[in-house]
């Protein structure tokens, strides 16, 4: 059974990151102890589904629960996505923008080590996850424009990841990743072509670099994301002086790179440790 039909284990605690309903995320603490000399690194966790309302955090469970066991903490944000009041351009962004920044005020509640923070996305939220970390590249005059973020992050991990959106729609027609260019469309409003001041405050692809180290983690198997996709982020953003390694994992899916059951896991899980850890 993949990640989408097993129940996934249960956060330690659900909290709000705004005053909208989907405005929240999911908190999980390892169950070491911490001290002020010793405190959790922490992932930012965002979730796929290509943007969609039919979506949800859920599935992401299995992933916040094993990186708990290995003394990490991980903040796993909800966010509104198409389909919802305030889903899209420019909310979307606005969400995760907003569950990031909130990761300030966690670390006032709990044990968390800011100095370690890196960001990982799955499927769609690896164009959020990878998005945090340009967006002080965002033009000013941009609705996405904000001040610069209180926390660094340490590192990006894209789990077959979409972290180019002009990729994910010029990739399409690789098995069912055509559907990602409408999905694409469907968030931003339109194509570069029709909102390209859009695309140059949301693709993170126009926004390189992005001054972190980053490991995209692909399935050879994958029928969503070709790994095409990653190569060419890497060759893109090591042109721009950015360090970025991509591994593919034989015979693995779109959700292998998520699932702690499948062999995929350890490759995904050593990529995020070993950020928070360089």
């Amino acid at each position: 059974m993949s990640v989408l039909e097993r129940n996934p284990p249960k956060c330690d605690l659900r909290l709000p990151y705004g005053s909208l309903p989907l405005q929240f995320g999911d908190l999980w603490l390892p169950k070491t102890l911490a001290s002020n000399k010793q405190r959790w690194p922490l992932v930012v966790f965002i979730h796929g589904g290509w943007w969609k309302a039919q979506y949800d955090l859920g599935y992401a469970g299995f992933l916040c629960d094993a990186m708990r066991s290995q003394s990490v903490a991980v903040w796993s944000l909800e966010y509104r996505r198409v389909g919802e009041d305030g889903g899209g351009w420019p909310g979307t962004m606005h969400d995760v923008a907003a569950g990031f920044d909130h990761v300030a005020k966690l670390a006032q509640a709990y044990p968390l080590d800011l100095q370690r923070v890196i960001a990982a996305g799955h499927s769609a939220g690896g164009q959020l996850a990878f998005w945090l970390a340009g967006r002080h590249h965002v033009p000013h005059t941009s609705e996405l424009a904000e001040p610069q973020p209180r926390i660094a992050l340490k590192g990006l991990v894209g789990l077959a990841g979409a972290v180019d959106l002009r990729l994910t729609i010029d990739l399409g027609g690789f098995f069912a990743f055509s559907n990602g260019g409408s999905a694409v469309r469907s968030l931003m409003g339109g194509d570069p072509k029709q909102v390209p001041a859009r695309y140059s405050a949301a693709d993170p692809g126009l926004l390189l670099p992005l001054g972190v180290r980053q490991i995209l983690v692909q399935g050879s198997y994958d029928d969503q994301i070709p790994a095409e996709l990653p190569q060419r982020w890497a060759e893109n953003a090591r042109r721009q002086g950015d360090s970025v390694e991509v591994k593919i994992v034989p015979g693995a899916d779109h959700f292998d790179v998520v699932d702690p059951e499948s062999h995929a896991w350890p490759i995904s899980r050593d990529a995020m440790l070993a950020l928070l850890q360089g």
